[in-house]
């Protein structure tokens, strides 16, 4: 066998090479906007606003029908945030409905094997048979009925029968099955086909994932049980998810499975509504969640690019993506060490975005040379714990949804759900069609630190839904999906909108970098020449080609409004199920 090899000369005369190109229309209107991940789900809200319903009632239509069309990312099973803009009163509210971890967990939950790290989000110690990640002790209590309910109560103008009657009739119907269903149900066909319930929905007779040869007789997943746990929710309230008889095959389920889940769990869990997490960034507020929580970690790096000049160097350029990694990894360093519920532990949120700590932040930054951070200084912080603070070489496993509504009022949500990681548990309570999370992953397994494992506990998130506000008016709804990559990916669009002044569609069609592990992940699309100068300051430069269509940078969806009302959407290009709808 001759093996050929090909000089550098004769790869300089080659030339240039093909290329592909991929890009996607974004909408315009003035009626309203929605954008979403699944076009059915963003059917059916622009559908809601089309009949007069505002964008809360546009966005708690669309969440209710995105867990029935992306099933493997969200839905009733899991937990969320929804940041809300209320132009009425000129201001922003925030809806937390994360999942809870039961009362009876407790540190010791997850025996360790004593070797390697998880295979889910985080990198985590690893735990015996991958307990918190797969099965029945990785769920933690869903919280998104809880949630949606809360927001239509207090801020919509539907009952709760009006906005479910979507995601009703889509279980029924039944989705159809595209390649990308087909590929999603594969890369976990294994876990998947260990729970009857869960095998019995999504896999086809023969234990198959369900596969759609043409699109005039497309294969298609019908959600009959979770269709009649919709229709009790419609017909009893939301109360009844945690309180009646879904409760009750839930947990009994659960509970025969060795969880630690009990009917009390269930009924004590409640959405709260608080005030949002808001930051100077360009000339323009950046509205948040907080806690510990991905809206933390953004608002963090935010005010740190706000102190960088990004303005004056220039858009993806070798000194703009220097600075803003080293914004990113202070974010992630102080992310690991300090972050976990302020209720449980202390956390020192308002030390970690305080003008003293982004300064000194800001200060540590070498602008020549690329190094890890270590977390920020304790006295400055005064807090009593710290762990190493490095950014953790964790996995890219996730599972969340985003979706971003305007409507013609000048009211607006960005809301951002999860199972957690892709399918959560993989566990569907049998009887009831509810695919449950895997929440208790959020936790470190290891006792002894900051989001450690502890009964009703919340984790720590990295949902970072956002909310852009200029002179007491919306300017745009922002947001992601990706798991940790999130938060790199918002700040980068809103300072792409505000900082360099892009459209929308420009902002999120822009490459991006992540610097969320230790390899600097770097757009393909960027120009060469800066990979190389980067590399020369000592970043560990990743290129990412794009056009593979994997998932090395997260999934943007966004809404703007500009000054005359005119409104538009835009949604990632290479997420290809994502959609986006305007009304005139």
């Amino acid at each position: 066998m001759t093996r050929t090899s090909i000089s550098t000369n004769d790869r300089r005369r080659m030339g240039a090479r093909s290329s592909l190109t991929v890009s996607r229309t974004g909408s315009r209107g003035r009626g309203g906007v929605v954008s979403g991940k699944m076009a059915q789900a963003v059917q059916a809200g622009a559908g809601m606003l089309a009949s007069g319903g505002n964008a809360i009632d546009a966005a708690v239509t669309t969440a209710f029908a995105m867990g029935v069309a992306e099933p493997w990312m969200n839905g009733i099973g899991g937990g969320g945030f929804l940041v809300a803009w209320l132009a009425n009163e000129r201001r922003s509210i925030a809806i937390e409905y994360p999942m809870i971890s039961p009362a009876g967990a407790h540190p010791e939950m997850f025996s360790l094997t004593g070797a390697g790290t998880d295979t889910g989000l985080f990198g985590w110690p690893a735990t015996v048979g991958n307990a918190n990640t797969v099965g029945h002790l990785s769920v933690a209590v869903p919280g998104t009925v809880a949630g949606l309910a809360l927001a239509l109560e207090r801020h919509g103008t539907r009952s709760l029968a009006d906005v479910l009657a979507p995601a009703i009739a889509l279980a029924e119907g039944g989705i159809p099955v595209t390649w990308h269903t087909t590929l999603t149900i594969a890369r976990d066909l294994a876990n998947l086909a260990r729970f009857p319930a869960t095998r019995g929905v999504f896999l086809d007779a023969h234990g198959h994932p369900p596969v759609t040869i043409e699109q005039v007789s497309p294969a298609m997943i019908r959600q009959a049980d979770l269709a009649r746990t919709l229709r009790a929710i419609a017909d009893e309230g939301a109360r009844s998810f945690y309180e009646g008889e879904t409760a009750d095959r839930i947990v009994r389920h659960l509970e025969d499975q060795g969880s630690p889940m009990t009917r009390d769990d269930f009924a004590r869990y409640e959405a709260t509504e608080s005030p949002t997490t808001s930051v100077s960034f360009a000339g323009h507020q950046v509205h948040t969640i907080g806690k510990g929580s991905g809206g933390t970690s953004l608002a963090q790096a935010l005010l740190m690019m706000s102190r960088l000049d990004l303005e004056a160097v220039g858009h993806n350029t070798a000194e703009a993506i220097h600075r803003m990694t080293g914004a990113f990894r202070q974010a992630f360093a102080d992310r690991f060490a300090y972050l976990a519920d302020p209720e449980a532990v202390e956390v020192p949120i308002d030390a970690l975005l305080s003008p003293e700590y982004i300064a000194d932040c800001v200060d540590n930054i070498d602008h020549e040379r690329a190094r890890l951070p270590l977390a920020g200084d304790r006295s400055v912080l005064r807090v009593g714990h710290a762990l190493t603070g490095s950014v953790p070489e964790y996995l890219s496993d996730g599972s969340t949804t985003h979706l971003g509504v305007i409507d013609k009022d000048g009211n607006g949500v960005s809301l951002t759900q999860t199972l957690l990681s892709l399918w959560g548990s993989r566990v569907v309570a049998p009887e009831t069609g509810v695919l449950l999370n895997n929440g208790m992953m959020w936790f470190d397994p290891e006792p002894g630190r900051p989001n450690s494992v502890a009964g009703g506990k919340r984790p720590l998130s990295n949902m970072a839904p956002a909310l852009v506000s200029r002179d007491g008016a919306l300017v745009a709804s922002v947001g992601s999906s990706g798991g940790r990559k999130i938060m790199n990916c918002n700040a980068q669009v809103i300072a792409n909108l505000t900082a360099h002044g892009m459209a929308l569609h420009e902002a999120i069609e822009a490459p991006r970098i992540d610097a969320s592990t230790r390899a600097l992940a770097v757009s393909a699309r960027i120009d060469p020449a800066i990979h190389q100068r980067l590399a020369e300051m000592g970043h560990p430069v990743s290129a990412r080609d794009e056009t593979l269509l994997t998932a090395d940078f997260a999934s943007p969806v966004g809404c703007a409004r500009d000054g005359d009302g005119g409104l538009e959407g835009a949604v990632d290009q290479w997420y290809f199920p994502a959609t986006t709808i305007a009304l005139d």
